[in-house]
């Protein structure tokens, strides 16, 4: 898994993102289209495509989309 991919997988399973608007230093709770139906849109991405799970206090104290690449690749072993 690259930081790449889980950023299209963001882009793309994320309703009201845009294709290309998501860099690493990204923080997601800052986008406009950020709520919580996009939280559990993304607390949902993270399990069914890579098998890890994130609490949502936990996506709440990660700041940016490096930072929950790097939680999900620490859980994951």
């Amino acid at each position: 898994m690259t930081i790449e991919a889980f950023i299209g997988n963001i882009e793309e399973n994320i309703e009201g993102i845009d294709a290309g608007s998501v860099k690493v230093d990204t923080v997601l709770k800052e986008l406009p289209v950020w709520d919580s139906l996009a939280m559990l849109n993304m607390l949902a991405l993270v399990d069914s495509e890579y098998d890890v799970q994130i609490s949502g206090e936990e996506l709440n104290n990660l700041s940016s989309v490096k930072s929950i690449f790097e939680a999900i690749l620490a859980k994951r072993g």
